[in-house]
């Protein structure tokens, strides 16, 4: 599918983003009508002043009315072939990732990392 307006996906100030692209939520989850997946790819920067392993479903799409998203890059057909770098970033380092977000349609939602999501 065409990448998404860059009006959906907005980033905070240690995250570039370079695409968005959606894919139908076809998975056979109940609920799974009216969802579908922004795959975003972005950069990275730490700047949380210590040296650490970012986790995927760290990354947050947070919408406007605060409820939070949490990335994977695995556990659903939408996510088949993404691969992410497991390397530990030190303050100041970036990296690439690629993260899928499953979402309601037509989320508009701000991408974080947040290092306290559980």
């Amino acid at each position: 599918m065409p990448a998404a307006p860059s009006a959906f996906v907005r980033a905070a100030s240690d995250i570039v983003i370079k695409s968005v692209r959606t894919v139908a939520a076809s998975d056979a989850v109940a609920g799974a009508n009216g969802q579908e997946y922004y795959i975003v790819t972005f950069t990275y920067t730490n700047d949380l002043g210590y040296t650490f392993v970012p986790a995927i479903a760290h990354f947050t799409l947070e919408d406007v009315g605060r409820i939070r998203y949490l990335g994977a890059d695995s556990g659903s057909s939408a996510l088949v072939g993404i691969e992410n770098a497991t390397d530990a970033l030190k303050p100041g380092d970036k990296h690439d990732y690629t993260v899928g977000f499953r979402v309601p349609e037509n989320t508009y939602a701000t991408l974080q990392y947040d290092p306290t999501e559980e």
